[in-house]
C-alpha cells in the first residue's frame, strides 16, 4: 500500500509515499440523455492490476473510519456519489407539484458478478463522507440508512456464478435476478427519490464514496456495481 492517504483543500484524495498509487476501479461513464452512471468494481478478496502495484483491498467486515480509506470499505478514491442537500418534495401543493429545489432520484442499483463469489455470506454498499477538519482520517457512515443506502445485503448465492445480474430499483424490496427471473432481497434505502442527509456536518457534504460492508470470509468474487441516477426539480447551476 502507499505511504498514507490525504485530502486537500479542495476534497480531493491524494496518495502519498515511495510506493505506487493504489489502482482505480471505478468511474463515471458516458450515459446520453439525463441519466448519469457510475460503476465500480467490487472485488470480494484483495485484487492486484499489473505486476508490482499494489493490492487493492478486499471488503472489511466491519466499518472504521480511522485510519486508511479501506478500512471504511472505500476502494475507489475517486468514485463520488452525488448527495441530497434539501428536503425531498414529492408532495402536492394545492394540487400542484411544486419544485424548488433540486430532486436526486436513484432509478436502479445492478449488481453483475464477473467472477464467481464463494466463502462469504453477503454484501452491504453505503455511502461515506468524511469529517471537516481531519484530512488525514474520521470517515463517516453517511445518515439517514448508514451502510445500506445502495444495497442491504445480497446474498452470496446470487452472486455465486459469473454473468448472473440482480437489479434493484424500489428502495428495502427485492430485486430482479435475470438469470431465473426471480426476486431476490438487498435492495438499498436510498433506491427512488433520495433522502435529506442527516449527518451532524456544517455544510453538509455534496458527495460520498461508496463503501462495502462484507459478511463472512470470501475466497473468491469480482461483482460490478452500477448505479443510475438523475436529478429533476429546479435544476440550481
Amino acid at each position: 500500500m502507499v505511504g498514507g492517504f490525504w485530502l486537500n483543500q479542495d476534497g480531493l484524495p491524494l496518495q502519498f509515499g515511495v510506493q505506487k498509487a493504489i489502482p482505480e476501479i471505478g468511474g463515471d461513464y458516458l450515459v446520453y440523455g439525463e441519466t448519469r452512471e457510475i460503476e465500480q468494481l467490487i472485488p470480494l478478496i484483495p485484487m492486484q492490476v499489473g505486476n508490482g502495484n499494489p493490492l487493492v483491498a478486499a471488503p472489511p467486515t466491519s466499518f472504521v473510519g480511522t485510519g486508511l480509506p479501506s478500512a471504511a470499505g472505500i476502494q475507489s478514491l475517486t468514485t463520488l456519489v452525488p448527495l441530497q442537500l434539501t428536503a425531498p418534495q414529492t408532495s402536492a401543493v394545492s394540487g400542484n407539484l411544486v419544485f424548488t429545489n433540486t430532486q436526486l432520484f436513484f432509478e436502479s442499483v445492478e449488481v453483475e458478478t464477473i467472477i464467481g463469489a464463494t466463502g462469504g455470506t453477503s454484501l452491504a454498499v453505503g455511502l461515506v463522507t468524511q469529517q471537516p477538519g481531519q484530512p488525514s482520517g474520521a470517515f463517516v457512515q453517511v445518515t439517514p440508512n448508514p451502510g445500506v443506502q445502495l444495497v442491504n445485503g445480497i446474498l452470496i448465492a446470487n452472486m455465486a456464478a459469473a454473468g448472473q445480474r440482480v437489479t434493484y430499483t424500489v428502495p428495502s424490496t427485492t430485486g430482479l435476478k435475470w438469470d431465473t427471473a426471480t426476486a431476490v432481497a438487498g435492495g438499498g434505502v436510498w433506491l427512488s427519490n433520495v433522502p435529506l442527509v442527516t449527518n451532524a456536518i456544517t455544510p453538509l457534504p455534496t458527495s460520498a464514496w461508496i463503501s462495502t460492508i462484507a459478511t463472512g470470509a470470501f475466497t473468491n468474487g469480482l461483482i460490478k456495481l452500477r448505479l443510475r441516477y438523475t436529478m429533476y426539480g429546479n435544476i440550481q447551476q
